[in-house]
C-alpha cells in the first residue's frame, strides 16, 4: 500500500517472513519497533509492518512496527496520514509516526483485541477494534469506547462498519445493527 503525504510518499509492506534483531533478514530497517522484549518473555510478534519514506524516488528512511495479539495486515484501512504523521493499525494498537523521519510519537493500546482499521473523524479519529469501537484525538487520547454483544465483525466481511453523516453504524457477529452519535452514544432506531 502507499500513501502520499507530498513531498514524501510512503510505501507499507506486510514483513511476514522479519525476525527482530537478526542480520539474517532479507529486508533491513534504519529502526524497529516492538513494545515487548523476544528475548526475556518470549513473545514473538505476530504483525510485522514494514514503513519505507521516499522523496524524489530515494528512499530516505525506513522503520517496521511490530505487535503480538490479534493479527493484521496492511489494506486501505488499516493507516492514514495527517500533517506530518502515519497512523498505523498493528494488532491491538494504534502506532503515530513522524514523518520525514518516523520517531515514534505515540503507541497506544485501543482495542482488547484487535485494532482493524482507523478513519478520519471530525478532531481525530474513529478506531474500527474488533470488540470495541474508540474515538480518539490526534495524540491518541481516547475520547470515548463502545462496546457490544459481540465482535465488530461480520461472516461475510461486509457492513461491520461505517460512518455516514457523522453517524457511526456498526453490525456485530450476531447481526445486531448499532447506530452510535459522535459521543459514542448509541442512537435508538
Amino acid at each position: 500500500m502507499e500513501l502520499d503525504l507530498s513531498p514524501y510518499w510512503i510505501k507499507l509492506i506486510n514483513e511476514e517472513h522479519y525476525t527482530l534483531n537478526s542480520a539474517d533478514n532479507v529486508e533491513f530497517y534504519d529502526i524497529e519497533y516492538f513494545q515487548g522484549d523476544v528475548n526475556s518473555d518470549g513473545h514473538n510478534p505476530t504483525s510485522k509492518h514494514g514503513i519505507r519514506v521516499f522523496k524524489n524516488e530515494e528512499e530516505i528512511r525506513s522503520a517496521i512496527v511490530c505487535e503480538t495479539g490479534g493479527s493484521t495486515g496492511i489494506h486501505e484501512k488499516s493507516a492514514l496520514t495527517n500533517g506530518d504523521s502515519l497512523y498505523l493499525c498493528c494488532c491491538d494498537s494504534i502506532y503515530c509516526l513522524s514523518v520525514p523521519n518516523l520517531n515514534l510519537k505515540w503507541s497506544k493500546r485501543l482495542d482488547p483485541a484487535t485494532c482493524l482499521g482507523i478513519h478520519p473523524y471530525k478532531s481525530g479519529f474513529i478506531v474500527h477494534g474488533e470488540l470495541q469501537i474508540s474515538r480518539i484525538d490526534f495524540n491518541g487520547n481516547q475520547k470515548w469506547t463502545f462496546g457490544a454483544h459481540d465482535i465488530f465483525v461480520t461472516e461475510d466481511g461486509f457492513d461491520s462498519f461505517k460512518i455516514n453523516e457523522n453517524k457511526i453504524h456498526l453490525k456485530d457477529w450476531e447481526g445486531y445493527d448499532y447506530i452510535i452519535d459522535e459521543n459514542g452514544k448509541e442512537i435508538k432506531k
